[in-house]
């Protein structure tokens, strides 16, 4: 094909050059030749990088008090919803403790109700002069101080209702539970490494961290500062992800955030992208390949990449005139959209706009200024068979 096509550009410089005798008009049979119009779009200029896939929310699950581990109650790699008990601590020795709590703010409030009784009776004969200063002073305090002890017997029993709650363990969100790394009867406590009893992620949506380079970022800090200040709900799904398969996440991702700084032993910054993951397929530690828009390039002219000519170097697209025969225009190919490319004419006279049609097949039997005979060009299928070709049409 490639030897067919530069066969095809030699002949196509012959004719922009005038060195080759025009044959007479019909000649020859007309050329058979696939057609499509020029579009016009606005087009994102995409790079990819290696990113690895991390949680939404991650959380290692610990305990909060010393005990024995009474139960596990879920089953490992499962999915649960916020609140779900995942473990319980043996709670008796929290619930002897919040008995003894509550009896010793009980004694405290009694006491404190008779040092009301003691002040409310002392004041009364202190305004009768029927005590000294001192007595009454005395009897003041010791209220105070009997008041006092309620509130700090109160707090006590908040203490010990929160200890035995924490031995009832639950997830703090919807997500993922790993591996158990406590057993049955194993004691646990706030500290040392039994205090992680497992971890759990929140999968839906997926983060993805990718990073990109100083130059890279400069080249899309206007696109991304952009991206900053839009809102989440108003942003685009614009980011594709290959897992290590090779087969493409059916889903686009959406732009998330920019880190704040650069790592300064790597010279990159990290971008975060976010997944949806209904069916949970997505894991935290899997790696992909972003690609990810960088830079937008407005109302650009577009051709399916196969429309290119190329000679020495230099592009040429074959445009279809009315009176169906081919003008070939230098032109410079800009950055890839898909199957399609970008393109801009290089010489003034020779002006392109969206709706002219281009030559797709059929350029390498074009001669001179032969008479084509066109049909409308058809995108082939999203996974074409092997040595399948899109059948023409006729053109309009």
């Amino acid at each position: 094909m490639k030897s067919a096509r530069a066969f095809a550009a030699l002949g196509l410089v012959a004719l922009l050059v005038s060195c080759e005798k025009k044959s007479e008009k019909g000649a020859t049979p007309p050329v058979p030749v696939t057609v499509t119009p020029i579009t016009q779009k606005d087009v994102y200029v995409s790079r990819t990088w290696v990113g690895l896939l991390n949680g939404y929310q991650n959380a290692d699950i610990r305990a909060q008090v010393n005990g024995y581990l009474l139960t596990q109650n879920y089953k490992e790699g499962s999915l649960v919803k916020k609140g779900t008990i995942l473990f319980t601590i043996d709670p008796r020795p929290f619930e002897a403790a919040l008995a003894q709590a509550q009896a010793d703010y009980a004694k405290a409030v009694a006491q404190a109700t008779l040092a009301k009784v003691t002040l409310d009776r002392q004041t009364q004969l202190y305004k009768t002069k029927v005590i000294s200063q001192q007595e009454y002073d005395t009897s003041y305090q010791q209220a105070q101080a009997d008041f006092a002890a309620v509130a700090a017997q109160q707090a006590q029993v908040d203490t010990a209702q929160i200890n035995l709650n924490y031995c009832t363990i639950t997830a703090p969100f919807d997500g993922i539970v790993g591996l158990a790394q406590a057993q049955i009867g194993d004691l646990v406590g706030p500290s040392g490494s039994e205090a992680v009893l497992t971890q759990m992620s929140q999968v839906n949506p997926i983060k993805v961290n990718f990073s990109i380079t100083e130059e890279q970022y400069l080249e899309a800090a206007p696109l991304l500062k952009k991206l900053q200040d839009t809102a989440a709900a108003d942003l685009e799904a614009r980011i594709q992800l290959r897992l290590a398969d090779g087969k493409e996440y059916p889903q686009l991702g959406k732009f998330d955030f920019v880190n704040r700084q650069v790592t300064t032993s790597t010279g990159t910054i990290q971008i975060t992208a976010l997944f949806p993951n209904d069916d949970d397929v997505l894991r935290p530690g899997l790696f992909g390949r972003i690609t990810a828009p960088v830079q937008m390039i407005p109302d650009a002219l577009v051709v399916p990449q196969a429309s290119l000519v190329e000679l020495q170097g230099k592009y040429f697209v074959g445009v279809l005139k009315p009176d169906n025969t081919v003008q070939f225009v230098p032109v410079k190919p800009g950055p890839l959209d898909g199957d399609y490319q970008v393109i801009e004419p290089v010489v003034k006279q020779f002006k392109l706009a969206a709706g002219d049609k281009v030559l797709v097949g059929g350029v390498e039997k074009v001669r001179g200024d032969v008479t084509v005979s066109p049909s409308a060009w058809q995108a082939p299928a999203a996974s074409p068979t092997p040595g399948a070709s899109p059948t023409p049409t006729p053109a309009s």
